[in-house]
């Protein structure tokens, strides 16, 4: 078998979890990686960040994705 990579995005800090905000110190597919990367632990792991930092608060960030959505606006990502 080959060699495996996990590439994700996670967003950190406030996220909708089980009904209501919450601060997270990892972001929910974070947390999904890290069970994956013990199950395979010659995964290389890589984290995309975007160029452009999204909002903090959450509720703001939901807007800012929305408008994205509406415009076709694409996310720059990096690493």
């Amino acid at each position: 078998m080959g060699k495996t990579l996990i590439a994700y995005y996670s967003r950190r800090g406030e996220n909708y979890v089980n009904g209501s905000i919450k601060n997270l110190k990892l972001g929910n597919t974070e947390v999904v990686v890290g069970k994956v990367k013990a199950l395979l632990p010659d995964a290389d792991v890589f984290h995309i960040d975007t160029i452009y930092e999204y909002s903090k608060d959450y509720m703001t960030c939901i807007e800012e994705a929305k408008q994205e959505h509406l415009t076709k606006w694409v996310t720059w990502l990096s690493s």
